[in-house]
């Protein structure tokens, strides 16, 4: 039942990603160190697809680095390298559950995260929620006890009010 799930969860991040363009541009901080920008740099001319498990153990900051657009492409190909490999233990993982695990008021949402994961349309949020409902369901112990409904309900916003969302934030 489970390697069924883990399919069609799999496709549904293919089918619902598979729009996004290739960025142009892959970093957009010029205070990165050379390693740092090799990291980036090993993802370049790469399909999302192609991205695996050993990649990610190598390059598991790179979430922090991508530039918004590159973040948004390589998404999707970070979730499925850990889904295909049953690895819900990579680092990066950690990363992308702290990233949604934030308070449900958006007008203290940082602008790292504003200018990411708004950008991501209703139906890759819900992908990205079923991720995160695998994930809980395999390594739920390295994270607090509310840490995957705050994800949750985070994607939940972000499918709901993107728009509210940005203005919320420059109305301050």
């Amino acid at each position: 039942m489970r390697e069924s799930n883990e399919i069609n969860m799999l496709e549904l991040i293919r089918e619902v990603f598979a729009n996004r363009p290739m960025p142009d541009v892959l970093v957009s901080s010029k205070q990165l160190s050379e390693d740092e920008r090799k990291e980036v740099m090993s993802f370049q001319g790469k399909h999302w697809s192609a991205v695996t498990c050993e990649q990610l153990e190598l390059c598991h900051e790179v979430v922090f680095w991508f530039s918004a657009k590159a973040f948004c492409y390589y998404l999707p190909g970070i979730l499925s390298a850990g889904i295909k490999e049953n690895r819900p233990d990579l680092l990066v993982y950690h990363s992308i559950i702290e990233m949604l695990d934030r308070s449900l008021d958006p007008t203290h949402w940082d602008d790292f995260f504003l200018e990411r994961w708004p950008l991501l349309t209703p139906k890759e949020c819900e992908a990205v929620q079923e991720w995160v409902l695998w994930l809980a369901s395999l390594d739920s112990t390295a994270y607090y006890d509310n840490t995957f409904s705050r994800a949750l309900e985070t994607l939940d916003l972000l499918k709901h009010g993107v728009t509210a969302i940005k203005s919320k934030r420059t109305a301050q």
